[in-house]
């Protein structure tokens, strides 16, 4: 729980025990007083605050952390190899994130770490290496491969003017 959450459980229960302590001034029976004294610690007893910042700050962390890894799933210039190094490199960023909002006591350090991680999980772009390597192995191989000279496209025009001219007459 954050600082913040703390205080308002603490000023709850102390606004609730303030309650049934002027429960207990007015009550004018010891019957009266000991059903307000019961009331009064029933209700500061009651009191069970559970942390809302955090579990937040986590589910938002899991959020981007899962639309990270769907984005990494839909490329198809990434290697499984590449894919899983890149899925492993953001659920590392994710884990450091839950630990700093673990380690936040305030709302605000809260946001702040959960801000920090969702970035830091959403700047893991891998660069594909294996796939447009070898796609530029093949294109060198391309160039370089020496094909036989058939002319250009101006060459092969006047052939064919000179085969009609020959078959024309």
């Amino acid at each position: 729980m954050t600082d913040e959450e703390k205080a308002a459980a603490k000023a709850d229960a102390q606004a609730k025990a303030d309650e049934a302590k002027k429960n207990i001034d007015a009550a004018t029976t010891d019957e009266a007083v000991s059903q307000a004294k019961t009331a009064g610690t029933t209700e500061v007893n009651g009191v069970n605050p559970t942390a809302q910042s955090k579990p937040a700050a986590k589910q938002a962390i899991d959020d981007a952390l899962k639309a990270k890894e769907a984005a990494i799933d839909s490329r198809t210039d990434l290697t499984d190899e590449e894919k899983t190094a890149a899925k492993a490199d953001a659920k590392a960023k994710a884990d450091e994130a839950k630990r700093n909002i673990d380690t936040a006591t305030t709302d605000e350090a809260v946001s702040q770490a959960k801000t920090a991680g969702t970035t830091s999980i959403a700047s893991v772009n891998p660069t594909a290496q294996s796939k447009p390597a070898a796609k530029q192995a093949v294109e060198d191989t391309l160039k370089t491969k020496k094909l036989p000279n058939t002319g250009t496209a101006e060459s092969l025009s006047t052939m064919v003017v000179a085969e009609l001219a020959l078959f024309w007459g």
